[in-house]
């Protein structure tokens, strides 16, 4: 009996480690999920960042060109008024 009771234990060692570890791989499933999902989002975010610093230099190289042609005119039209 000696034996048998010893292979009972170590087959419900080998169990309780499988439950275990199914637990701790469903955890790891629930996490992996979030961390995909937060990284769409991250990526998401990123491109419309991007979206945005690229916007925002269109807007400041359009600022210089008509800040260059205001000065321009303005240039011009003092010469008239002289």
């Amino acid at each position: 009996m000696d034996k048998i009771e010893l292979l009972e234990e170590k087959i419900k060692s080998a169990v309780k480690m499988i439950s275990d570890l199914k637990q701790k791989n469903l955890k790891l499933d629930d996490q992996y999920e979030k961390l995909t999902q937060e990284n769409q989002l991250l990526h998401s975010e990123n491109t419309q960042a991007r979206k945005v610093l690229l916007e925002m230099d269109r807007l400041r190289e359009e600022h210089k060109l008509v800040r260059q042609k205001l000065e321009r005119l303005l240039d011009k039209y003092n010469k008239v008024r002289l």
